[in-house]
């Protein structure tokens, strides 16, 4: 089980753009985790995610549209089909919009575990769990409405947290610009964001790989991004998720 916590325009050129570093980047965002140390294997879904989302708070309308934008974003990116499950329990990817007073009681309850510890300063949260050879199986979000609103995160809880179950479940202040990286502003996912994502879901990428059968799948994708304009383009093709033109960017 991996948990998962949350605490501008580019030029070409810059740092992230270089395919040595979204290399790198990818190595510590999908292969870590920020719980458990040491290198793991890949994890990522094989098939179709149900969800369902749960409300204990009002305001039901927008936290289902934040969601239902940002995992059609990610179908776009990744090719995973998200579907509403016909039922709560026929779900395999659960997300709860809740209080702060019920978080911990609540991640309790969705992430199936007594041992919430590292939540106790978090702003919002998700876990996931995977087979033995790290398929993604189940996954849930548990997102305090009240405290991220007073930490002005509630849409950046629903970008990163559902974009952390995908399999990329490190936060590091190394990868910059980036969602998974807590120094910086960033609510929506930027350009290295997308890419990563669309390395993750590769179909020569699979389950339980490690760096060693990965890193010569990724480095001539990387490259030939870099050479098509792929990498220059990056975080203006990262724009066309309707997050983006519902916070006005």
């Amino acid at each position: 089980m991996v948990w998962l916590v949350s605490f501008s325009t580019l030029a070409v050129g810059q740092p992230w753009q270089q395919p040595s570093y979204i290399q790198d980047a990818f190595y510590r965002i999908a292969l870590k985790s920020e719980y458990v140390e040491g290198e793991h294997g890949v994890r990522k879904w094989r098939e179709s995610v149900r969800y369902t989302v749960s409300h204990v708070v009002s305001d039901s309308e927008l936290h289902d549209k934040l969601v239902r934008y940002h995992l059609d974003h990610l179908q776009s990116l990744t090719g995973i089909n998200f579907i509403p499950a016909s039922h709560p329990k026929a779900a395999n990817l659960t997300i709860v919009f809740t209080n702060h007073q019920r978080f911990l009681d609540d991640a309790r309850q969705y992430f199936k575990t007594n041992d919430v510890t590292p939540l106790r300063k978090a702003v919002c949260a998700a876990n996931f769990a995977v087979d033995k050879n790290g398929w993604i199986r189940r996954a849930a979000v548990v997102i305090p409405v009240d405290l991220a609103r007073s930490k002005g995160k509630l849409v950046a809880c629903v970008v990163e947290e559902l974009t952390q179950i995908m399999g990329l479940p490190n936060d590091d202040d190394n990868v910059f610009p980036s969602i998974f990286n807590d120094r910086t502003p960033e609510q929506l996912l930027t350009g290295l964001d997308g890419l990563l994502l669309r390395l993750l879901y590769l179909p020569d990428i699979q389950a339980g790989q490690n760096w060693r059968q990965v890193e010569p799948i990724i480095a001539p994708v990387i490259e030939s991004w870099a050479r098509d304009g792929t990498i220059a383009q990056a975080h203006r093709a990262v724009r066309t998720g309707e997050l983006y033109r519902l916070l006005g960017w």
